[in-house]
């Protein structure tokens, strides 16, 4: 007994003074900014790369297209199904839809560039490349059109010629030393850098929605694009870029080299790294077969029992009595009140 006293009284005092231990450290603790900052740049920043598409998007489409009877198809019906195609990954099915559609540029501007990214999955840069030049003649130096007719042209003479993107430039975009040192609120600095920039980063989306394997002529557009990132706008976009080309071609030393020496010029600026998959995420092959797909679409179509909730609990039994079950309760209550009255006013006698 004389030992529970003693030990009440010391394990308080080691409680107070463990409480009084952790109270002192949490105010002792020095909070250290980072010395690393990110990098003022309002002009031009990646947004996040889109690889793959929404299987669960892509079944509810090809469903209601399947539900109309082809004769009864509009145009807008045709071209919902040839992009869809594509997405699934059918990429002939495809081919043969747009082939027959003739999408114009003008006025089905998304449904061309999907166009466009069939000619170089399929590997139809020739027809690809007149495509380009029947819509538009007259190619303005650094648009869209500019950016994806040069990497088509870059996928012709890498197919000709093994190993051409080693010893050409792909986009024909030099830097000019002249805009270097611009003021960048000048109207020149906007349309010589940052729209052209932009117009790559759409032609890029566009084809890294698609391809997901290496691919020499992607990491060399992103390696060129990554040096006027460098010289003309930040260093922080120009290893999201460098970052993206050495994933289509990790063996490309150039590409390595260009990553490190961005990489030492954030570190002497004390700008942050930026995290690379944040831009450009993991995914899991999405492809898979359209006719796999468009199978399981008519087996849910035949499947004719009825989707009910299943039934977790047995239905309770009828009753067989003619009368309530309230009825007879309460007659049965009122039966033992009388009893009970009976009995005692005759205890009471």
């Amino acid at each position: 007994m004389f030992l529970m006293r003693l030990i009440n009284p010391l394990f308080l005092f080691l409680l107070l003074v463990t409480s009084f231990n952790v109270a002192a450290q949490k105010d002792s603790t020095i909070y250290v900014d980072s010395p690393y900052r990110s990098e003022y740049n309002p002009w031009f920043n990646f947004t996040k790369f889109k690889r793959g598409f929404d299987n669960d998007s892509l079944k509810l489409i090809l469903d209601e297209l399947e539900g109309k009877p082809r004769k009864k198809w509009s145009r807008m019906d045709s071209l919902h199904f040839a992009r869809t195609s594509l997405q699934t990954g059918n990429i002939k099915l495809s081919n043969y839809y747009f082939q027959h559609l003739d999408v114009n540029y003008n006025t089905e501007n998304e449904f061309w560039w999907e166009e466009m990214a069939i000619h170089i999955l399929h590997e139809d840069f020739d027809e690809g490349i007149e495509r380009i030049h029947e819509e538009s003649p007259g190619i303005y130096q650094f648009s869209k059109i500019y950016f994806i007719d040069k990497i088509l042209q870059a996928y012709k003479s890498n197919k000709k010629y093994p190993k051409w993107y080693k010893t050409h430039t792909l986009l024909g975009w030099e830097i000019d030393s002249t805009l270097i040192n611009i003021d960048r609120n000048d109207e020149r600095y906007d349309k010589q850098i940052i729209i052209p920039l932009r117009n790559l980063d759409f032609v890029l989306k566009l084809l890294i929605h698609y391809i997901h394997d290496e691919d020499p002529i992607i990491a060399n557009s992103c390696k060129e694009m990554g040096i006027i990132l460098e010289q003309y706008v930040s260093y922080t976009q120009a290893y999201i870029a460098f970052s993206l080309g050495r994933h289509y071609n990790k063996w490309d030393k150039t590409i390595l080299n260009e990553l490190k020496d961005v990489k030492v010029n954030l570190s002497k600026n004390r700008f942050k790294i930026p995290i690379f998959r944040r831009y450009f995420p993991r995914i899991e092959h999405w492809r898979f077969e359209y006719d796999v797909l468009k199978e399981k679409i008519i087996l849910q179509r035949q499947d004719t029992i009825p989707k009910t909730a299943p039934k977790l609990m047995l239905p309770a039994e009828k009753s067989k009595s003619p009368f309530p079950l309230e009825f007879i309760i309460i007659g049965g209550m009122l039966i033992i009140f009388i009893f009970v009255a009976i009995f005692t006013k005759s205890k009471g006698k």
